[in-house]
């Protein structure tokens, strides 16, 4: 039985797809609703396209190659049934977009949540013109630009010959400005600012979703708890995947431009708990300082500060500062919570990493873990009082019970890495590990489900200088390929 195309349907595949072409939104609707025949050919979609654009429903975005973004205008036309729809499918659409870019750039330190791991784990808003994401520089003090690619070059009906353009990557995703942004939007915020509807338009996704997840937040979170290394529960707040794939839209689209500071081994592409611990090895002295509550004592008034700090404007910075917290103050679960933790101490680390240079120490931090060392006990007493009163002037503090110095006739340990001769992982963790392949080694079809724990062990050991051409690695290395031949 042969169906007639709705002229909505179109507007509602544009709506998901963009900025889409004529061809991408013909090749997605008849992916989709194989019964509706017969299809208008590719001249005249461009035609419904071409009209609605004429009447403010589009904005053309590229003119060479034909794509469209959807106005506030649409939105309205569009009924509630479809906007529900599209929020839905485009929201899971990006969301497999991005994970299968960010897994083939291997670029996984930006997703990172929570705070200090355990010793076995783990100016603003311009520019008009289309981007090529390999042109991007990276300045060392921010994150590196990760620009997500169109849903229609993703789309299996999109695969070989018949891409109708190359894959443009805007500034804001649909759109290529913030000009851009204001002239679809209805009653847009003034210069460069975002209001929610602007944000929303960006996206791709309704006002009133995000409208949702501003006055409904518990509604788009769920909550467990995770076992604490000294004991106790930590409560992790876990965005559910609507707004987490907005959070991660921000991430990448807006929150990418604060700053990290060189000393800061968070969160990092490049950094990691190693290599926080490199600049302590060999030193007299090393004070581990932990941030009481790092994460639950930033609130949503903090956020505003910063954002509106780094220039981004009134409306946008309330907008992202609401969109980011829960119960007031930063999840741990969030995708954005670990950039904006960072670049909330940027000043602070450069602060007392200038303080503890001119004192002949050495400063670095990883989340909530702060790591001082030198040779002069005196001076570490000083930059730790230092390290006090600053946190409260930013409304933090130190966890008093977690304070302590270590000195080279003890085990120093800098974010559970000893540091005493060389950074190494602790014995008790070696041995651990070395038990664990030899077992492996001799049953691996008993170790069949725990895979991916042997190689996250060898990934880990890796990440260590000295090791890094050690036998046992490539004998670990080997079962691992052993078990996998057990698997298959």
């Amino acid at each position: 039985m042969r169906a007639k195309l709705n002229e909505n349907i179109l507007l509602w595949a544009t709506s998901v797809l963009q900025p889409a072409s004529a061809r991408d939104v013909g090749n997605f609707i008849s992916s989709i609703y194989p019964e509706i025949l017969p299809l208008p050919k590719v001249h005249e979609i461009e035609a419904f396209l071409n009209g609605w654009y004429k009447e403010g429903y589009l904005v053309r975005v590229h003119g060479k190659s034909r794509l469209y973004s959807v106005t506030y205008k649409a939105n309205i036309k569009l009924s509630v049934r479809l906007r529900r729809t599209r929020d839905k499918a485009r929201l899971f659409l990006l969301k497999s977009i991005r994970h299968a870019n960010y897994s083939l750039s291997g670029d996984r330190e930006r997703d990172s949540v929570g705070v200090s791991p355990t010793i076995e784990g783990s100016s603003i808003l311009q520019g008009t013109r289309p981007i090529n994401p390999a042109d991007v520089p990276r300045d060392p003090r921010t994150i590196v630009r990760f620009y997500w690619p169109r849903i229609s070059k993703q789309l299996d009906y999109q695969v070989g010959p018949i891409f109708s353009s190359p894959d443009t990557s805007f500034k804001y995703y649909s759109f290529p400005s913030i000009k851009s942004i204001h002239k679809a939007s209805h009653k847009p915020a003034s210069g460069n600012d975002l209001s929610i509807t602007d944000l929303s338009l960006a996206i791709g996704i309704s006002p009133r979703l995000i409208t949702s997840f501003i006055h409904a937040p518990k509604n788009h979170y769920r909550q467990y708890k995770i076992g604490k290394r000294g004991g106790g529960n930590r409560i992790i707040d876990s965005p559910r995947t609507f707004i987490k794939i907005v959070q991660y839209w921000i991430l990448d689209y807006i929150l990418y431009q604060l700053k990290n500071h060189s000393n800061c081994h968070s969160y990092q592409k490049g950094k990691s708990i190693v290599t926080n611990s490199l600049p302590h090895v060999k030193l007299k002295y090393v004070a581990n300082i932990d941030i009481k509550e790092f994460f639950p004592s930033i609130s949503q008034k903090m956020v505003i500060s910063l954002l509106l700090k780094n220039n981004f404007g009134k409306q946008l910075s309330k907008a992202i500062a609401r969109i980011v917290t829960l119960k007031n103050k930063l999840p741990q679960g969030a995708p954005t919570s670990p950039l904006i933790s960072n670049a909330l101490l940027y000043e602070f680390d450069e602060k007392i990493s200038q303080y503890s240079q001119s004192m002949h120490l050495t400063y670095t931090r990883y989340a909530d873990d702060i790591t001082v060392s030198g040779n002069r006990k005196e001076n570490i007493l000083k930059v730790i009082s230092l390290i006090r009163n600053s946190l409260i002037s930013l409304g933090l503090s130190i966890n008093d019970k977690k304070t302590r110095i270590a000195t080279r006739g003890g085990q120093q340990r800098v974010t559970g890495v000893v540091v005493n001769e060389i950074a190494q992982p602790p014995r008790v963790l070696r041995k651990k590990i070395r038990a664990m392949f030899y077992n492996a080694n001799r049953e691996p079809e008993k170790y069949a489900d725990k895979i991916n724990n042997l190689k996250g062990y060898v990934s880990y050991l890796q990440s260590y200088p000295y090791l890094k051409d050690n036998k046992n690695i490539l004998k670990y290395k080997n079962v691992c390929k052993k078990i996998a031949l057990k698997i298959n």
